[in-house]
């Protein structure tokens, strides 16, 4: 799924910090999808979502990209439909570096939550002690989207699963650990946490619309419930997790004899 779309007339572009900023027309159907349950509440309310997740996913790849110039390597942005790449201009080497570029961008975010939510302490611009709304709705729900995105977008992208940030850091720790096996091992953890990630996204929909107990409304704050979109995306992401172990095991139970006895 990390593969840069095709270049289109209808792209914007521009600069930021150096880097090539380049953003695909279907990123913004893509917001306009993901916040349509905020459309009850305004036009103007979705088009605060559309603009908290184009600066949100902005200010993580340009968390990668920065990582990618502290190690040498020049990186184009490119923000899609659902998501965005930081495109280096050549690899990094080193395990380090690599997880070190792999989280740069949820922290990147978690930097962005912190601030917003900081100068929300002293100054109440987006919500006050008390939980209201002292500037307008507007500014509410600009503050409020801001710090869900940015969180609980950061802590879903650091599960170890593949192509997730997570799951990059977790395929360069399993090959630390088990040589040439890490990456089959780190995708059959991919597979297994994405299938998890769809039953809990399943279970939280039937619990939200009255098929179960109401559990979900008693998990804490800081536990994200789950939705359809997440259970099609880790659906997505279980069965590319799938393919690609699939592909690695028939080359490992293969290659020896595609080989001539030359090559032996």
């Amino acid at each position: 799924m990390l593969v840069e779309p095709d270049r289109t007339p209808y792209d914007l572009h521009f600069r930021l910090l150096g880097f090539p900023v380049r953003v695909h027309p279907w990123f913004w159907l893509g917001a306009v999808l993901l916040g349509a349950n905020t459309l009850n509440l305004g036009v103007e309310i979705l088009a605060i979502w559309v603009a908290v997740v184009f600066v949100s996913i902005l200010v993580h790849e340009l968390g990668h990209a920065l990582a990618f110039r502290r190690f040498g390597s020049d990186a184009d942005v490119v923000l899609y439909a659902f998501g965005g790449l930081a495109v280096p201009t050549h690899m990094i080497a080193g395990r380090w570096r690599r997880i070190a570029v792999s989280l740069a961008g949820p922290c990147a975010g978690f930097v962005l939550a912190g601030i917003v939510y900081g100068s929300n302490l002293g100054t109440e611009w987006g919500r006050a002690a008390d939980g209201t709304a002292p500037n307008g709705r507007e500014l509410w729900y600009f503050y409020r989207y801001l710090i869900w995105v940015n969180i609980v977008w950061g802590v879903f992208n650091l599960l170890p699963v593949f192509p997730l940030d997570g799951g990059q850091v977790s395929r360069e720790l399993c090959g630390m650990r088990w040589g040439t096996r890490g990456k089959r091992i780190s995708l059959k953890i991919s597979f297994v946490v994405a299938l998890a990630m769809v039953a809990y996204s399943i279970f939280c929909v039937l619990d939200d619309r009255g098929m179960g107990a109401g559990l979900v409304k008693e998990l804490p704050w800081w536990i994200p419930p789950g939705s359809v979109y997440t259970a099609i995306l880790f659906g997505l992401l279980a069965y590319e997790s799938y393919q690609l172990l699939q592909r690695i095991e028939w080359t490992d139970t293969h290659w020896a004899d595609d080989r001539t006895s030359y090559d032996r």
